[in-house]
């Protein structure tokens, strides 16, 4: 009996020595995996001109006679009328609503919450945040009244860009009117005017092209680090994208500014010209495999080699 307990120890013990040799060794032998510094993310200088001057202060920071424009001619139903003001009133688009100061009512007797006052044509309204005033200040509160436009936020785009040539990014243009109409995108356009925009978009760029076309796009006042709406640094380019596509030649970068397509593009040409496709399919032929691309709206694409040999837009 005591001769197998010291034969069971020892092998214990060699046992134990393994696996810690076995550890060591296996530590040893694995190449040590360098772990690379994260790069950080570098805004576009078209976020940073955004980032940089909308500052988006909130509502507890406004002094009294900031001005609103109303892209709308009725009332905005989030608006309640003070005193002998009308219920509802018409003819508003393009008054200004001043804003007045605020009001706190403690109306459950749970907190005091916050009224925001706005003047317009002699009446005053009141707009309901549902927040006390510390709650305000600790999230930065901006109300969301669709029809009221920051008049800061058009001087401020207005100072920054009318005037200034830029590239345009996007064929999906507007007439002065309002009306959508094809334009061209990855052109040269010079801002002549920055107007109150519509309820999602606050900002209307309106520009002339090297044709002579006078069209507008519609914009938030954030970057796109914030949003996927249509933002500035989305829709316009400080630097000319022709200059970092030198190989294409002139008759396909033409074509690719007005979205047409040209037997014989590449890929990377095709998806400049008309976008990505929402669906690729691999179809195998007697003369290797084809690539197929198709859009959402009806239009397909057929690659050999990588080159556009069919296509319907």
């Amino acid at each position: 009996m005591k001769q197998s307990i010291i034969h069971f120890i020892a092998y214990l013990s060699i046992a134990v020595t393994a696996i810690f040799t076995g550890c060591y060794t296996a530590t040893e032998s694995t190449p040590r995996i360098k772990v690379e510094k994260e790069e950080l993310y570098q805004p576009t200088i078209e976020e940073l001109v955004i980032d940089n001057n909308f500052s988006h202060k909130g509502c507890h920071t406004w002094l009294d006679g900031k001005a609103f424009t109303s892209i709308e001619d009725a009332l905005s139903p989030m608006l309640r009328p003070e005193d002998d003001a009308p219920l509802a009133q018409s003819g508003l688009k393009g008054k200004i609503f001043f804003y007045k100061g605020y009001r706190e009512e403690n109306l459950y007797g749970d907190k005091a919450v916050v009224y925001l006052l706005y003047e317009c044509n002699g009446h005053l309204y009141s707009y309901y945040t549902g927040k006390s005033i510390d709650e305000i200040k600790e999230t930065n509160y901006l109300p969301l009244i669709p029809s009221l436009i920051d008049m800061d936020d058009v001087a401020m785009a207005r100072s920054l860009f009318v005037g200034k040539q830029l590239y345009i990014c996007t064929n999906h243009w507007y007439n002065l009117q309002g009306e959508v109409i094809q334009g061209r995108h990855l052109v040269p356009i010079t801002i002549t005017a920055v107007e109150p925009g519509n309820n999602v978009l606050p900002l209307a760029i309106r520009f002339v092209d090297s044709k002579g076309i006078e069209a507008q796009v519609y914009i938030t006042t954030k970057s796109s680090s914030y949003t996927q709406m249509l933002t500035f640094d989305r829709l316009f380019s400080y630097e000319n994208p022709r200059n970092a596509h030198s190989e294409i030649s002139d008759e396909v970068w033409t074509a690719i500014t007005e979205s047409r397509l040209l037997k014989g593009m590449t890929k990377s040409e095709c998806r400049l010209s008309i976008g990505l496709p929402s669906e690729i399919n691999k179809i195998p032929t007697y003369n290797g495999v084809k690539e197929q691309w198709l859009y959402n709206s009806g239009a397909y694409l057929f690659f050999s080699d990588g080159i556009l040999e069919d296509f319907r837009q």
